[in-house]
């Protein structure tokens, strides 16, 4: 109920949604974190796709989310607080470069069918968050339609490109989506936890929590813009918007652009030096500021390069120099480096490979 707040906040969310390539119908909140904004996001999709008011009557069907395997773990939780089970979270293999298969999306489709299973909504990943990689929007927007799904869009991570000139080309399609989630606190330089989740009918975001609450407003049916409490989970919270507001007041509003094609450059620059190396492998081409590699040197000790790369990794966080984290992608363990500080540099990342060098000759 915040009159600033609420001002300021509206003033963001217009600025995303114009971003990603919405109308004047578009309609945004600022939320904690990408799993809050995600779950939002997805209660929407069943409020408006599930054939009966879940809402106030329960589910009388059986609901299903179509989502890539390489999914951020919140969609899955997500599909779970909403009381839809595993069979409610249809997960689509990818392939090589860890993008859904979109020539697959229909024979899952009909499999759910022939299991009464109502699918209310597919999610698309920009990006995924092992990876890095972007799922062909497009292909998934047209897919959505013609099956009348709610098409959302997880853009926690690399939703940001919209943005970037340069790079908003891996969302293409983006504009798309029934509705878009993207963190300011992970490539838009704004502490944590900062989420928009924008809809491309602000009519479907009043929709999604239908209820009584005299003391805050007289009527839920009405849409004011500046009564956010009927469109949010938290009734209470912080004043998101004032950070982000001052960021784009202080530094410009192409200062998001810049950071984020700071951070995507040096993702190119970091794979190419790792390529350069010998001792070191390339999971795969990143397309964001995600990079996985693992180490592959040292083939004389008995250790597999599984134990090698959880080794390494342990020893840099105790020296302390470098904090990195690792993934598991099919069988084989990787370093994962995200690439956030727009201070970072290539002397950086050589100093990393060859403090990885040194270590892995020595585990």
């Amino acid at each position: 109920m915040g009159m600033a707040s609420n001002a300021l906040e509206k003033i963001v969310t217009d600025f995303v949604a114009q971003h990603i390539g919405y109308d004047k119908n578009a309609c945004g909140i600022l939320t904690s974190g990408g799993t809050l904004a995600n779950l939002t996001a997805l209660l929407a999709a069943r409020r408006i796709k599930a054939s009966n008011d879940v809402w106030n009557e329960g589910h009388k069907e059986k609901l299903a989310i179509m989502v890539s395997e390489e999914a951020h773990y919140c969609i899955d939780r997500a599909a779970r607080i909403m009381g839809l089970g595993s069979s409610g979270i249809i997960k689509i293999p990818v392939d090589d470069n860890f993008r859904i298969k979109t020539d697959v999306l229909e024979e899952y489709l009909q499999k759910a069918k022939s299991n009464r299973i109502k699918v209310i909504a597919i999610v698309g990943c920009a990006s995924s968050t092992a990876t890095g990689s972007y799922d062909d929007l497009d292909v998934i927007a047209s897919f959505a339609k013609k099956n009348d799904l709610w098409f959302h869009v997880d853009g926690a991570h690399g939703g940001a490109v919209v943005f970037s000139k340069k790079y908003q080309y891996l969302a293409n399609g983006i504009h798309k989506a029934d509705s878009v989630v993207i963190d300011f606190h992970k490539l838009l330089m704004t502490p944590a936890l900062n989420t928009a989740l924008i809809f491309k009918r602000s009519s479907d975001n009043y929709k999604v929590f239908e209820q009584k609450a005299q003391y805050l407003w007289d009527s839920q049916s009405t849409e004011e813009w500046y009564n956010s409490g009927k469109r949010t989970f938290e009734c209470t919270k912080l004043m998101m918007s004032i950070k982000v507001y001052s960021i784009l007041k202080a530094h410009g509003t192409d200062i998001f652009e810049k950071n984020v094609d700071r951070l995507y450059d040096m993702g190119v620059s970091f794979s190419a030096m790792i390529k350069e190396r010998s001792d070191f492998e390339l999971a795969i081409q990143p397309q964001a500021n995600i990079v996985n590699f693992r180490y592959v040197g040292n083939k004389e000790v008995g250790k597999g390069y599984n134990q090698i790369n959880d080794d390494i990794r342990q020893q840099l966080l105790e020296e302390g120099k470098f904090y990195i984290v690792k993934t598991t992608i099919g069988t084989k363990r990787y370093l994962r480096v995200s690439i956030m500080n727009p201070m970072t540099t290539e002397r950086d990342c050589g100093e990393l490979l060859d403090e990885i060098e040194k270590i892995g000759g020595n585990v």
